[in-house]
């Protein structure tokens, strides 16, 4: 099996099309459509289901793609690496991320790699939805929350930490909240309309039936709807940070959050499978840590 077919089919597959990967690799598309009838013709078996429109990864093409994907990309990595590329920290990294924590952490630490390394580019999406890597050619994800079963490789990177803030002008004209208890009788300002789950430094839990005033599905409309003295809101401390030290909000029983929510960076390749899906993990693990340990 010549190792160019497998290169085109990995293309294929990452691109979302014959066309686009015949556009990166600057061939006819009617190579890259021979290379893997080919491929399969070799291998004995279906790995792409093709329409007009649309193509889809065979069980068996999902497979042989996951397993040539971090190979194929370290051959192409050391084959820059032979034709006298300045360094392997050049190319495109397409990652995906719930839309707080990549706007508050990853944005600012792709624009610190972007000037340290002049090759290196990224495509950032954000979305709380779970999208498909493979499919949809990500390189890299940071998802929030428990991990569905898959074969993507895995970081765990921490834990989400919430809060609760209001404005120090809604704490001097309301009643004095003193437990969580007290918390019943505020308007809130959540994602879902649930009771908050809280734990103490001690150790001590409490469930919180809420009153919600506002709900959002996005935590920064949380945080300045709750700055601007609608009521008490749960977000997560990171987000959180610059209106604290600004001082238009201020804790609420700091002494209580939210019981943690996990934090994963996730891959369909090997975190070591190149040079720039490496050394971006690692930089996006050293700022991602940080920011959750606020």
């Amino acid at each position: 099996m010549e190792i160019e077919l497998v290169q085109i089919f990995v293309k294929v597959v990452k691109a979302g099309s014959f066309t686009k990967a015949a556009e990166l690799m600057r061939i006819p598309k009617s190579s890259v459509s021979k290379a893997i009838t080919r491929l399969e013709a070799e291998s004995g078996t279906k790995l792409l289901l093709r329409t007009t429109r649309s193509q889809t990864l065979t069980a068996a093409g999902k497979v042989f793609y996951d397993t040539c994907v971090g190979p194929v990309q370290t051959i192409e990595d050391a084959q820059k690496s032979l034709s006298g590329s300045d360094s392997l920290l050049t190319g495109n990294l397409k990652i995906t991320a719930p839309e707080d924590l990549g706007t508050q952490v990853l944005a600012p630490a792709s624009g610190c790699l972007t000037r340290k390394h002049p090759g290196l580019s990224f495509e950032l999406n954000y979305t709380n939805q779970i999208v498909d890597l493979v499919k949809e050619g990500y390189d890299l994800a940071v998802r929030i929350g428990p991990l569905r079963e898959s074969g993507l490789k895995s970081k765990k990177v921490g834990e989400v930490k919430l809060i609760l803030v209001a404005s120090p002008a809604y704490l001097k004209s309301s009643s004095k909240i003193s437990k969580p208890d007290d918390i019943k009788s505020h308007p809130c300002l959540s994602l879902t309309s649930g009771p908050w789950n809280l734990r103490s430094t001690t150790g001590a839990s409490a469930q919180v039936p809420i009153t919600v005033r506002i709900r959002s599905n996005q935590m920064s409309s949380l945080l300045k709807a709750s700055a601007s003295g609608a009521g008490i809101a749960l977000v997560p401390a990171f987000l959180a940070k610059p209106l604290l030290d600004s001082g238009d909000l201020s804790r609420v029983l700091p002494q209580w959050a939210s019981h943690g929510v996990q934090v994963n960076m996730l891959s369909p390749l090997n975190f070591s499978s190149s040079a720039r899906l490496r050394m971006a993990t690692d930089y996006f693990m050293v700022e991602l840590q940080k920011a959750l340990s606020l």
